[in-house]
C-alpha cells in the first residue's frame, strides 16, 4: 500500500469524493489517507468544495416563469401603447377632422346692413370653423367682378342641426361680417382651394364657380 503514489491517490479522490469508487478502490484511499498527510490535507480541501455550489441554474419552472414574466409585461406595454394611439386617433378625428357643411337656407342666411357691410348669418347649433377670403377680382361671363367666397365647417364634435328641428325659431345666430364686403359683387359659398387655381392651375375659375353655391348677387 504504501507503494502507491500520491498523484494516483489524488487522481481518484474526486471520485472517493463523490462516493463513486468501487468498495476496494475506497478502502485503498482510506489506508493511504491515515499515512499521507499531503493527500489527506488535499482530500479536506476538495470535501470542503463539494458543499459550496459552483453554480445556481434555475429550475425549468423558474425560467418558464420568468419569460412569461418578460411576456407579459410586453404584452400590458404593447396593449397600453396600442391604446393610446387608438385613443389620440379617435380625438382627432372627433375633433380634428373636418367636413364642408353643405348650405341650406335653413342653416345660413346673407344680410347687407345700411352700410354696405355683408353679414352671414348661420343657424345651426355649432360649427368647427369658417373659411373665407377678401374680394377677389375674377373674370365671368367676360365681365371682371368682385368675388367672395366662404364656407363653414363641421367635426363629428361639432355636428350642427337645422333650425327647423329646433324650437328655437331663428334665435341667437353666428354672424360673420365678410372682409372687404362693401365692394363685392357676388358672394359663393362651397368648398374651395385656391391653390387649384391661382398655383397648380388644376381648376380654371369657372369651373370652381359651377361646383359652390350663388348665395348673393349686387
Amino acid at each position: 500500500m504504501k507503494d502507491i503514489k500520491c498523484t494516483v491517490i489524488q487522481d481518484l479522490l474526486p471520485l472517493y469524493v463523490d462516493e463513486v469508487v468501487s468498495d476496494d478502490t475506497k478502502s485503498l484511499v482510506n489506508e493511504h489517507l491515515l499515512t499521507c498527510e499531503n493527500c489527506r490535507n488535499e482530500y479536506e480541501q476538495m470535501k470542503g468544495t463539494l458543499y459550496v455550489p459552483i453554480e445556481n441554474k434555475d429550475t425549468l419552472f423558474s425560467q418558464l416563469k420568468k419569460r412569461w414574466n418578460r411576456k407579459k409585461w410586453l404584452l400590458i406595454f404593447g396593449s397600453v401603447l396600442t391604446t393610446t394611439l387608438i385613443g389620440f386617433a379617435l380625438f382627432s378625428f372627433i375633433f380634428y377632422y373636418a367636413k364642408p357643411i353643405p348650405y341650406t337656407a335653413e342653416l345660413f342666411e346673407l344680410e347687407e346692413t345700411a352700410d354696405g357691410t355683408l353679414v352671414l348669418n348661420y343657424f345651426g347649433e355649432s360649427h368647427a370653423g369658417t373659411y373665407t377670403t377678401h374680394p377677389l377680382e375674377v373674370e365671368i361671363d367676360g365681365e371682371v367682378k368682385k368675388i367672395s367666397l366662404i364656407y363653414y365647417v363641421k367635426t363629428i364634435a361639432h355636428s350642427p342641426t337645422s333650425n327647423f328641428l329646433r324650437e328655437d325659431k331663428r334665435i341667437g345666430p353666428d354672424r360673420l361680417e365678410l372682409v372687404d364686403s362693401e365692394t363685392v359683387d357676388a358672394v359663393y359659398y362651397g368648398d374651395f382651394d385656391l391653390d387649384k387655381v391661382t398655383k397648380e392651375k388644376e381648376q380654371t375659375w369657372e369651373e370652381l364657380l359651377q361646383q359652390m353655391t350663388l348665395i348673393w348677387e349686387r
